[in-house]
């Protein structure tokens, strides 16, 4: 759980901590995310659970195909390097607006890492008292 701020290096690669990598693994697939400004880092088993869903759906509406395009025909296989590294091609750093020496944010979530730059994370609104429909995700008295 957390926040983890890394540094892109002139490689385009960033590092994992000793926690992430153990809980990730060494075979990876990093992507497109659903939310603007975001890629996502998966495990290899977590990005073929999401890539059979989105192969189950229906084929003829354009939304499913662009889903597609944007999560399986933009992936990435990778592997973490010997020293915890993870390289990310330059294109996919273009989709969130990231380069070498730029700042990212990691945020992990049981075989996902949701990555932005740290510049649009300081610029997201969190307040989370304006999602509409929040209570409805949520049946924990007192949270």
């Amino acid at each position: 759980m957390g926040r983890e701020t890394k540094k892109i290096d002139a490689k385009g690669r960033f590092f994992l901590s000793s926690k992430l990598k153990e809980t990730m693994g060494k075979e990876l697939v990093v992507t497109n995310s659903l939310d603007v400004g975001y890629l996502c880092v998966y495990t290899r088993e977590h990005f073929d659970n999401i890539k059979a869903q989105i192969k189950g759906f229906d084929s003829l509406k354009k939304q499913v195909r662009m889903m597609k395009r944007a999560i399986i025909g933009e992936a990435e296989d990778v592997t973490v390097d010997s020293q915890g590294r993870v390289s990310v091609s330059a294109e996919l750093w273009d989709r969130i607006g990231a380069a070498p020496g730029c700042e990212i944010c990691l945020f992990a979530d049981d075989g996902k890492i949701d990555i932005c730059t740290k510049d649009h994370y300081d610029h997201e609104d969190h307040d989370l008292s304006q999602l509409e429909g929040l209570e409805s995700l949520y049946s924990v008295e007192g949270l």
